[in-house]
């Protein structure tokens, strides 16, 4: 099995630019620390079945330290259900604390790529901003933006919402 991350250093086919880095990033405006999803491939660089996403922090305001997620967070607030897709080699996502919005991991031109809906297009997705309230005993969410590239035109797309 291949490193998580490794797509990053993947070219796509026809020796076009170099995949993303990540799959995609959650960052928050309670502090500079992102949530980091990358995907884990196979050695024949096809998604991992047995587990095709890594989900992890890169504590910014640390100097970028990496940490795992901890219980609570996988299990609730950053964790994602992955299964197999309806579609040959793709797998469903969902977050575990919004099961509504769907989201599909696959291949595309090489690259691991997330697709979902961003404002009525179809589009690769890249970030996710949380803007939140600190509360008595949990943060409450005041917002979400979504923000990727038109799958068809590449075209920048965001989309904001409240959960």
């Amino acid at each position: 099995m291949l490193a998580a991350g490794i797509s990053a250093s993947i070219s796509a086919a026809g020796g076009a630019a170099p995949c993303p880095e990540h799959l995609f990033v959650v960052a928050r405006s309670k502090n500079a620390n992102i949530v980091v999803y990358d995907a884990k491939l196979d050695a024949s660089g096809e998604l991992d079945p047995s587990g095709p996403i890594e989900e992890y922090w890169i504590l910014d305001a640390d100097k970028g330290q990496r940490e795992a997620l901890n219980r609570v967070e996988r299990e609730r607030a950053y964790g994602v259900d992955v299964v197999p897709g309806p579609e040959p080699r793709t797998f469903a996502l969902t977050f575990k604390a919004n099961k509504k919005r769907k989201f599909t991991v696959r291949l595309r031109d090489g690259c691991a790529a997330v697709l979902t809906e961003i404002d009525g297009h179809e589009a690769v997705l890249s970030r996710i901003y949380v803007k939140s309230k600190e509360g008595r005993l949990t943060p409450t969410v005041e917002a979400i933006t979504l923000s990727g590239s038109d799958a068809s035109t590449g075209a920048p797309v965001t989309e904001t919402f409240t959960p």
